[in-house]
């Protein structure tokens, strides 16, 4: 992972950026970026992602860690 607070003040964030940020593949990036759910911005042919709107989308579907390895018990 990497240090996130070089982004504090950037607006947008590069493909290769929110790639480092999530530790996944650029390929997997640019699948997100098709997604309906998830924010990006197009300038002529450049993606770009609006940091905060990303941060949310981060924070919506980021599971709660208490619950890993819970399990019901019955």
């Amino acid at each position: 992972m990497m240090n996130k607070t070089k982004f504090a003040n950037k607006e947008f964030l590069s493909v290769k950026e929110v790639k480092e940020w999530l530790g996944i593949s650029q390929a997997a990036v640019y699948n997100l970026t098709h997604r309906r759910d998830f924010p990006v911005a197009h300038f002529g042919g450049t993606i770009r992602i609006p940091r905060d709107p990303f941060l949310a989308w981060v924070a919506m579907n980021t599971s709660n860690p208490m619950h890993y390895g819970e399990h019901d018990a019955a």
